[in-house]
């Protein structure tokens, strides 16, 4: 994740939500808050998965069996591809309700102070978290598959080196040693790869609530809206029969 400023504190959104606050729209407030909240939790989750992928691999640049080396470089990949995949969809989405709210803010200034505070697009913004929840399922899958790899490999190595090293270890008279360097190696990515997992799920998991909330948010803020404009409009009709008495 690119190092950018903090989507909370940066001036559009400062600006936006003021607005909002300054106009008692608490309510489109507290929604908007929780979706730039989700916004900057899930920034930080994939700087931890960005780092447990960086460990992994790591591990596997110093693995010294090709074959297995090899099956995990090839799982790894196909997880660090969805990654930026997501991260991507992440920064999307950030940039367009910066987009929306930037719009939101030029549109009430030019109503003047009767101006009505409109909302953001939510249907953009549903979007946009519709393609992200689907990366992350995608990702949790491939983390799945790379968890059923290394504990396949895992055993694989254990077997192997209890009937092979160990016969000859003690043929010679020495203890048998069921310790390597590569069965390390993988205990390590076994760890990480289901540390992922819980990740992509928690994301996912949070991603599809706040989909939810944002779906009630449309149908009240729809509500709101049209209660609102209705009662300016009824508010200036008044106002036109005032200045036609006052004329007759």
């Amino acid at each position: 994740m690119d190092k950018q400023l903090p989507i909370m504190n940066d001036p559009i959104v400062e600006e936006y939500m003021s607005i909002l606050f300054d106009n008692n729209q608490h309510k489109e407030y507290d929604n908007t808050k929780d979706l730039v909240e989700y916004i900057e939790s899930m920034e930080k989750q994939f700087e931890i998965l960005t780092q447990e992928l960086r460990a992994i691999k790591e591990q596997l640049n110093s693995m010294q069996n090709p074959t297995m080396k090899m099956r995990m470089q090839s799982t790894l990949n196909k997880i660090q591809d969805m990654v930026n995949i997501s991260m991507n969809k992440l920064n999307d989405l950030k940039s367009n309700l910066k987009n929306s709210m930037k719009d939101c803010i030029q549109f009430f200034k030019q109503q003047g102070k009767r101006g009505i505070v409109k909302m953001i697009d939510l249907l953009h913004i549903r979007d946009g978290l519709n393609g992200l929840q689907k990366t992350l399922i995608k990702a949790l899958n491939r983390t799945n598959h790379m968890i059923q790899t290394v504990d396949s490999m895992t055993v694989e190595m254990k077997n192997a080196k209890r009937n092979i090293k160990n016969i000859g270890l003690l043929l010679v008279g020495k203890k048998a040693n069921h310790e390597n360097h590569d069965l390390s190696k993988l205990n390590f990515i076994q760890r990480s790869s289901r540390s992922m997992h819980q990740l992509f799920k928690g994301m996912a998991m949070k991603t599809s609530k706040m989909m939810n909330q944002l779906d009630n948010f449309k149908r009240e803020s729809v509500r709101g809206h049209l209660k609102l404009i209705s009662s300016q409009s009824n508010h200036q009709k008044n106002n036109k029969n005032i200045n036609k008495d006052q004329i007759r």
